[in-house]
């Protein structure tokens, strides 16, 4: 299996699908590979089920019953710096994915599917990175929707490395990143499909895009600041697992 690893390999991706749960997935996960597509020419397009209304962090600043509208604009900024221009939101109420109606919230994505012809499909693997049950559903959306379309997409699902891993504990302890898992699904690089490490230019890209999302990145970005490259400087994505 030829890993993609590079600038150059991105362009091996085409156009690319991102479905995930929550504002900011899609940049902690592929903001570097967003940003790599993008400069390349790529057609890129996320799909976002939820608004984050449910993520309260701090409610004097960003009080929850505006939380939605103030991270539907938060994202909108994100992807104005790394120049995204495709975007959809699925409207489903955070924190509750799972007792959604499949049928229709995977018609939704496959319609997309059918309509931008992905080459690939970025999301979540089966145990959600975080355990998180969004997260979780919206990787089996994905996956029933790419048959729905009876689409030739490949599906990559976003893992970490050990040294990821590792390197987000201290994260972890702080703010419960890995609260709903003992220990996600974790990856030797030689085995991943997709192992990008940004470069200067594409990391302070996708900070400057996370930054653009205070309302769930600010506490984060403040106490541990450039510590976060081990763990978010690189993206990485399998698509071996059995379905």
């Amino acid at each position: 299996m030829q890993c993609i690893c590079t600038t150059q390999d991105i362009k091996k991706l085409g156009t690319i699908l991102g479905v995930w749960a929550h504002p900011d997935d899609e940049l902690f996960s592929m903001g570097g590979i967003m940003a790599a597509a993008i400069q390349n020419g790529q057609t890129v397009v996320c799909i976002t089920a939820t608004r984050g209304e449910a993520g309260v962090q701090d409610e004097k600043r960003w009080p929850k019953d505006k939380l939605a509208e103030i991270r539907t604009e938060e994202l909108e900024k994100s992807y104005d710096i790394l120049g995204a221009q495709h975007h959809y939101w699925l409207d489903y109420a955070d924190g509750c994915c799972k007792d959604c109606d499949c049928e229709d919230a995977v018609t939704r994505i496959a319609r997309l599917i059918q309509k931008y012809q992905p080459d690939s499909v970025l999301t979540f693997g089966p145990d959600g990175m975080t355990g998180h049950d969004d997260h979780k559903t919206v990787c089996d959306w994905a996956a029933k929707a790419v048959k729905e379309a009876e689409s030739k997409a490949k599906i990559y699902e976003v893992i970490y490395t050990e040294p990821q891993y590792q390197a987000l504990l201290d994260v972890d302890k702080k703010f419960n990143i890995f609260f709903n898992i003992d220990k996600p699904d974790v990856c030797q690089k030689a085995n991943c499909a997709i192992y990008f490490e940004l470069n200067d230019e594409q990391y302070e890209k996708k900070l400057e895009a996370l930054k653009a999302m205070p309302s769930q990145t600010e506490a984060m970005m403040k106490m541990f600041g450039s510590s976060l490259r081990a763990g978010i400087g690189i993206e990485a994505f399998s698509n071996e697992r059995a379905r």
